[in-house]
């Protein structure tokens, strides 16, 4: 860990917040050394390395740090890390400083149409064949390199080549500096996850798989390649031409300590700034996030926390969105919503979770992959797995990420209106025993948002109620399929300490019904369905806890048949 002389007005180090100028931090700034990131990859001797991490545990700010170290430069950087980690090697310290670098990064290379996103590729390349305009300048610079060197360039043009302009480049560089360059990738996920949820995933896809293929494979033009991103994708997919891959996630044990804040720098940093009695509330607020063995908190929050003055709050969700969590969110069935419901309650669950998001366009409506994104987003933690059978034991991580979870994961999927009525109308008309304005509104979202078929599955019904019910999680404990009385109630709402309203319970049938049956049979075989199903509440005593805690019940029969429902109280 670092300190400088560097002080606020307080006479405090000042803090690094939003910036990633490596060498600036370090001079000026508090900071933590990572400089074990660089030894870490000089002593495996990787060809390539894809570190994936959720957003703002310093993924650009350890590739500036890599840039600083690597890249041969007029006036030598290496003061800048005579008192780090990394120096205490010799060998390590030889490599500094010793070869031409290329550093792209693709955080704003993303556009909802696959030409503008072409157009921002061509923009984040560009900055780097401009920054290494004295290659393509040289008399021993051959034609070929320099005539895509003007069309990279031309911004009133995409080049056809800006698929092989990063192994262009790199072969350029190799040649004139007879050093194989140091290849940095940063975010190049970001325009690919945008790609997928605009629908042209595919064209990403299949650009990236060249562009980087190109430049890094086999390592004749790359003496280091290192890539950063949110998520693990298979390999058969973007990354499936680097065969000297090495994929180092949020699962793995190498260079665990090398993201975010261990809990000796976070102490060090509250030794610092005089508060290190505030150790409970950091770790209660934003520590619990766990890569491979190591126990991590949050820098992006921490450092915030301890900038606003030590006041804790949930920093990480005013940080950039996730289009592909959003997206993922938005599609899911009506069980992954109950899942996520009742996750929400227990906080921590035994679920299906893989080690890979396998390939773009098959992660919607799977639950594994969707368990998977949340972890590698940040939004949730391993407690222990994923095994052999892909099933984990995952949790939230801390105070601020179960606030994250509930503001940016179950209110955007359990707000959507519906026709008539809102969802708090929806809750009320049900809390105030209003039967038939909530069969009403429970049929409105039935019409305008569901399908005939999608509609037809009891788990479907069972779990499009349980995503419109968790609105009222705050007032309500909301749980589903639970043993209670002598079975176990679909859905039982128990008003929490404090709350008058009733508690409720909710009983659902869906009656077999015949082949072109009149409308007369059917709402009569609803009707005996819901009458069938108020009936099994008493007789199975399903709200026979909460009357002994003298709790007023509300109990409704639901039967229900394609988009038409009926109730009996």
């Amino acid at each position: 860990m670092t300190n400088n002389d560097a002080q606020n007005g307080a006479g405090f180090p000042t803090l690094p917040v939003g910036n990633s100028d490596w060498g600036h931090v370090v001079t000026h700034n508090w900071h933590a050394d990572k400089t074990q990131l660089i030894s870490g990859l000089l002593d495996k001797d990787a060809t390539v390395a894809l570190f994936t991490r959720p957003r703002r545990f310093g993924k650009t700010f350890a590739m500036n740090m890599l840039q600083t170290f690597f890249e041969k430069t007029d006036e030598s950087n290496a003061h800048l890390f005579e008192c780090t980690k990394v120096w205490q090697d010799p060998k390590h310290r030889a490599e500094q400083g010793k070869y031409p670098v290329i550093f792209i990064t693709f955080k704003d290379a993303k556009s909802e149409t696959w030409e503008d996103t072409l157009r921002g590729i061509c923009a984040a390349v560009r900055i780097e064949y401009k920054r290494h305009r004295q290659v393509f300048e040289a008399p021993d610079c051959d034609e070929d390199a320099q005539s895509l060197f003007k069309d990279v360039l031309d911004r009133n043009k995409i080049p056809v080549d800006i698929d092989t302009s990063l192994g262009n480049l790199a072969a350029a560089l190799h040649a004139h500096y007879k050093e194989r360059p140091v290849i940095l990738i940063d975010e190049y996920d970001s325009p690919i996850n945008y790609a997928a949820t605009h629908g042209f995933g595919e064209e990403a896809l299949q650009f990236f798989r060249n562009f980087l293929s190109g430049a890094m494979k086999d390592g004749k033009h790359c003496r280091l390649g290192v890539i950063t991103g949110i998520l693990r994708v298979a390999k058969e997919g973007v990354l499936s031409g680097l065969n000297n891959l090495k994929v180092y996630s949020v699962f793995d044990d190498a260079f665990s300590d090398c993201f975010g804040f261990t809990e000796e720098e976070v102490q060090g940093m509250l030794v610092t700034f005089g508060h290190p009695e505030k150790l409970d509330e950091v770790k209660d607020w934003y520590d619990g996030y766990r890569f491979g063995p190591s126990e991590i908190y949050n820098p992006w929050s921490v450092l915030n926390y301890v900038d606003d003055g030590f006041k804790p709050r949930p920093y990480w969700t005013s940080t950039s969105s996730n289009d592909l969590v959003a997206d993922v969110m938005a599609h899911m069935t009506p069980r992954m919503r109950e899942s996520l419901a009742d996750f929400f309650e227990k906080k921590e669950a035994r679920v299906p979770c893989a080690l890979e998001l396998g390939k773009y366009g098959t992660i919607q409506n799977n639950p594994q992959i969707i368990w998977s994104l949340l972890v590698h987003t940040g939004y949730l933690k391993v407690l222990a797995g994923p095994n052999d059978h892909n099933q984990a034991v995952l949790a939230f991580p801390n105070r601020e990420l179960v606030r994250v979870f509930r503001d940016d994961i179950l209110d955007p999927i359990t707000c959507t209106p519906t026709v008539g009525d809102d969802l708090q109308d929806i809750l009320d008309s049900l809390t105030s025993g209003n039967a038939e304005k909530f069969r009403k509104a429970v049929e409105a979202f039935l019409v305008s948002s569901a399908s005939y078929f999608d509609t037809a599955k009891e788990d479907f019904f069972h779990g499009l109620l349980l995503g419109l019910l968790a609105l009222g999680r705050d007032t309500f404990e909301i749980t589903s399929n639970r043993e209670e009385g002598d079975g176990r109630p679909d859905i039982l709402m128990k008003p929490r300490p404090g709350v008058t309203l009733p508690g409720v319970v909710l009983e659902l049938k869906s009656p077999a019904i015949p082949a072109r049956a009149s409308q007369k049979r059917i709402d009569a075989l609803l009707a005996a369905a819901a009458k069938q199903a108020r009936k099994q509440i008493d007789e199975k005593r399903y709200a026979a806890e909460m009357e002994v805690a003298g709790i007023a019940v509300l109990k409704y029969g639901i039967g229900f048949s394609g988009k038409r429902v009926e109730l009996a109280k």
